[in-house]
């Protein structure tokens, strides 16, 4: 360490003393060597933002596989710090950690408010089930919430649970039959969960059954009329939609009878209208109400 300050010393022609890294444990931990063949584990650098409880935790499991001493668990430590950590070593006194507890409590006392406040059973009372949610979707969520708990009491979980579901069969079992533990709880809830999954299956299939059955039936029921039963009847007045004719269509009908490529109905089939003047008729509908060369349809 003097080698290197004197290097940049020398380097910036400064005749002022650099500030050299001090290290705040005891000469005894400073003193040891680092074995040949020791290789430090890469872990996420801390900055100071997230529970250093995790990063402790982290820390130790990691140092713990490379059969690490007492004095390099301690003097790696500093390795893994970055930004608002890294500064915070940086100030501690020198010589004045001796042990990894007297680091472990400055540690967590620094960074106190970035510990996670643990949940606690209390917090279980607010986790209703909610009005459309399936008693499986419950469950899982209450699991999921459960394990974050500290100091977890079965016994008052159950009481909280059984008071947070809806009522309906899985609650009325719980009133009459009470499981004696909160295991006891978990799995006859798991099996009301599969009993209600397999339920709401088992009318979805019928109801789909049941819509296809249906399905003809309706058909049968009502049939589309055919286009000849319409009650209102031809259309006595021309549109623009048609295609302009050179002829009244009262010729052409004339013509093609003649070249024989027209179909004239069987029967009359076209209702008169209410509006139809009964003293004109149609040669293709062979029916009073409308002139040959009004009939719309004779047009299309």
């Amino acid at each position: 360490m003097d080698e290197l300050q004197k290097k940049i010393d020398e380097r910036d022609g400064s005749p002022e003393p650099q500030d050299v890294l001090s290290s705040p444990f005891a000469n005894a931990i400073m003193e040891e060597p680092l074995p040949r063949d020791f290789r430090f584990p890469t872990i996420k650098a801390y900055s100071g933002t997230t529970d250093p409880r995790a990063h402790l935790t982290w820390y130790r499991a990691a140092m713990m596989i490379t059969e690490a001493t007492d004095a390099i668990l301690y003097r790696g430590f500093f390795a893994t710090l970055d930004g608002q950590a890294h500064d915070w070593f940086g100030s501690l006194p020198a010589g004045s950690i001796s042990t990894f507890a007297d680091l472990t409590r400055q540690f967590l006392s620094h960074f106190a408010t970035s510990i996670q406040r643990k949940k606690q059973i209390a917090d279980l009372c607010d986790l209703k089930q909610g009005s459309s949610e399936s008693l499986a979707e419950y469950l899982s969520k209450w699991k999921k919430e459960a394990m974050g708990v500290a100091d977890f009491d079965g016994k008052s979980a159950m009481v909280i649970f059984r008071n947070n579901l809806r009522s309906g069969a899985f609650y009325q079992d719980l009133i009459r039959y009470p499981p004696r533990t909160y295991t006891d709880l978990m799995d006859k809830a798991a099996r009301y969960a599969d009993a209600e999954a397999a339920e709401k299956r088992k009318k979805e299939q019928e109801e789909g059954r049941g819509r296809k059955d249906k399905a003809p039936q309706e058909g049968r029921k009502a049939p589309r009329p055919h286009r000849r039963e319409y009650a209102e009847g031809p259309r006595l007045n021309p549109t623009r939609y048609l295609t302009p004719l050179t002829q009244p269509v009262g010729t052409i009908l004339a013509h093609a009878e003649d070249q024989g490529i027209v179909v004239f109905p069987k029967e009359e089939c076209m209702k008169i209208s209410a509006m139809g003047d009964p003293n004109k008729y149609c040669r293709f509908y062979r029916q009073k109400g409308h002139d040959t060369d009004e009939c719309i349809l004779l047009k299309r």
